[in-house]
């Protein structure tokens, strides 16, 4: 039995993956981890029987009993466990999978901020081939990879387009959250919801596929219908790809059982489901913030930890509705146009971007930092 921490374990991804635990007889949770939700992380240890429940920040009043909570929570999940599985939202997350790396423990990767604001730290750990993708596109690419002996021409990351992919430009600016959040394929945590209307995380997954397959080429389609999760050239020119219905258990499953292999059936879609299936260049005028964060990615160093605080900031001040969609956008170019490029050496680089963005964006958006 793989033994499991599952980090984020009340979060969209957390919950898909404890499915996917429940169902197999090689998989077990060691630990659960989640920021707050101290509810749904106890009724998910009493099912699962952990060795360890943390809760980094539970509410005042919680009843925590026989959990770890605060500072402690994080390395008591980590530590034991056979395989980490990173579902943390945001930039918190690099700090599990440095920790995740120190202690030479197999990493399934779903939290992308990660490799975006701290793949130079996580180098060797990637050229070590410790680091599984859960994200469906760069899981994908590393399926379509494997087996491969020529080197690989292209790699194309597919995009919905999101929620606002048909609504005309004019309309764009003042979209509600409600209108946002109502995606049309997947269904994912408001934050990566919000990004996907933008094609901030888009960007942010070029950024990650750069890091996770080096050397390679990186490009991005618009495919609404979300059944060709990306695309390989290969050396002779062909073109591979994994296609199935929109199912997120599908590349949970493979990272944890990875390099095992020997998965179960998940999905029993059949290509007389998926309709037509379509691809679109990537309109620059309709995710101008897919611009900033690949340029973001272009520099390098702190400044995609910049672009990434930047957004999270800018999508919680748009979901609290005191800015309009249009400025999330803007408060990404923004902040990166007055930021000092600096490398990153240590933890220490990126928290200190991190820490300046997210102060420069709560000036924006009339948000505390």
């Amino acid at each position: 039995m793989k033994r499991v921490a599952v980090l984020g374990s009340t979060g969209s991804i957390g919950i898909r993956a404890l499915d996917v635990i429940r169902g197999s007889d090689r998989l077990a949770v060691h630990s659960l981890l989640c920021r707050s939700n101290v509810g749904l992380v106890a009724s998910q240890a009493a099912e699962f029987g952990p060795a360890v429940t943390c809760v980094v920040d539970p509410p005042p009043g919680s009843d925590t009993r026989g959990m770890v909570t605060g500072a402690d929570a994080l390395e008591a999940a980590v530590d034991g466990s056979d395989m980490v599985l990173n579902a943390i939202v945001g930039s918190r997350g690099l700090r599990a999978s440095l920790m995740a790396m120190d202690r030479g423990i197999p990493l399934a990767l779903a939290n992308k901020e990660s490799l975006v604001v701290g793949g130079e730290l996580l180098r060797d750990f990637l050229a070590a081939g410790s680091v599984v993708p859960v994200d469906s596109e760069h899981s994908t690419v590393y399926r379509c990879l494997m087996g491969e002996e020529s080197p690989a021409g292209r790699i194309i990351l597919t995009a919905s387009g999101g929620p606002l992919r048909a609504v005309p430009l004019d309309d764009m600016e003042d979209a509600s959250p409600a209108d946002v959040l109502a995606h049309p394929t997947w269904d994912m945590g408001s934050r990566i919801t919000v990004d996907s209307a933008t094609m901030a995380n888009k960007g942010f997954e070029v950024i990650e596929a750069g890091w996770l397959f080096p050397g390679i080429p990186v490009s991005v389609l618009v495919h609404p219908q979300s059944v060709v999760h990306s695309l390989v050239r290969l050396g002779d020119g062909s073109w591979k790809a994994l296609l199935g219905s929109p199912d997120m258990r599908v590349p949970i499953q493979f990272a944890l059982l990875h390099p095992e292999g020997r998965v179960s059936r998940i999905s029993d879609d059949s290509p007389l489901d998926w309709g037509e299936l379509t691809f679109e260049p990537l309109d620059g005028r309709r995710y101008p913030a897919f611009a900033a964060v690949i340029a973001a990615g272009q520099a390098g160093g702190t400044a995609p930890a910049v672009a990434n605080a930047a957004d999270e900031v800018a999508v919680q001040a748009f979901l609290e509705e005191r800015i309009p969609f249009g400025a999330i956008a803007r408060v990404i170019e923004s902040v990166l146009s007055t930021h000092r490029r600096c490398d990153v050496t240590c933890l220490e680089d990126v928290l200190r971007a991190d820490e300046w963005a997210r102060r420069e964006a709560a000036g924006m958006t009339g948000g505390k930092c």
